[in-house]
């Protein structure tokens, strides 16, 4: 266990956000399961980006976040087709619809199979979103420590 009381109670809150996670995605919890994937990915790009003194906001988009961190990491903050920032751009654009526009009308609004539709958006977005805290959780080990 982890002596310090700071790195212990911070150990413990993450440990907590991430069984959380695990248990949102396995009971069908979806909305949670992606808020709490956009708490540890926000917390991880703010770790990168302080892991290298720059100065950082929590209060900045996690658009904002994203570039910031992928400048920082590769030197250019243009988000590429294929990599890791171009993803969590992506997801947050599915995370954004599935949570900002529930009820929104879209073209599958009047369709159906809405509700079904809508739903498999949110397991891929919840999905999607569980293999990206993994990758970046990863990246932000890598920014404090170098590549392994």
């Amino acid at each position: 266990m982890i002596n310090d009381g700071k790195a212990a109670g911070r150990y413990l809150r993450y440990k907590l956000a991430f069984d959380r996670l695990d248990e949102a995605l396995e009971d069908g919890w979806l909305l949670e399961a992606i808020s709490l994937e956009e708490s540890i990915i926000t917390d991880r790009l703010l770790s990168i980006i302080a892991s290298t003194e720059q100065a950082v906001s929590s209060k900045q988009s996690l658009g904002n976040l994203i570039a910031q961190a992928k400048k920082l990491m590769t030197g250019s903050g243009s988000i590429v087709d294929g990599d890791l920032f171009h993803e969590l751009d992506q997801w947050r654009d599915a995370r954004n619809e599935c949570v900002h526009a529930f009820c929104k009308l879209d073209e599958h609004a009047y369709a159906d199979n809405s509700a079904e539709i809508f739903s498999e958006k949110m397991w891929e977005t919840a999905k999607k979103g569980r293999e990206l805290v993994d990758l970046v959780k990863h990246l932000s080990r890598e920014a404090k420590t170098g590549p392994r």
